[in-house]
């Protein structure tokens, strides 16, 4: 094996773990998208749309600094 096949190898098993991570999206109070990210398993409703709490958070603040 040579020193471009250990890091071609090293790249494929980083890719492996990011598709598991993302297949085991954190699970909520609903089952609807977020209205920012998009990301399923949400745990707030806030205005009629469906939120996780780290959204939520993020849009209440940059809203603030609008006013």
């Amino acid at each position: 094996m040579g020193f471009f096949d250990k890091l071609k190898g090293k790249k494929e098993e980083l890719e492996k773990q990011k598709k598991e991570a993302e297949e085991a999206q954190p699970e909520g109070k609903y089952n609807n998208p977020c209205s920012l990210c998009g990301g399923v398993g949400t745990e707030k409703k806030w205005m009629g749309q469906y939120w996780h709490h780290k959204c939520l958070r993020q849009t209440r603040k940059s809203s603030r600094k609008m006013m």
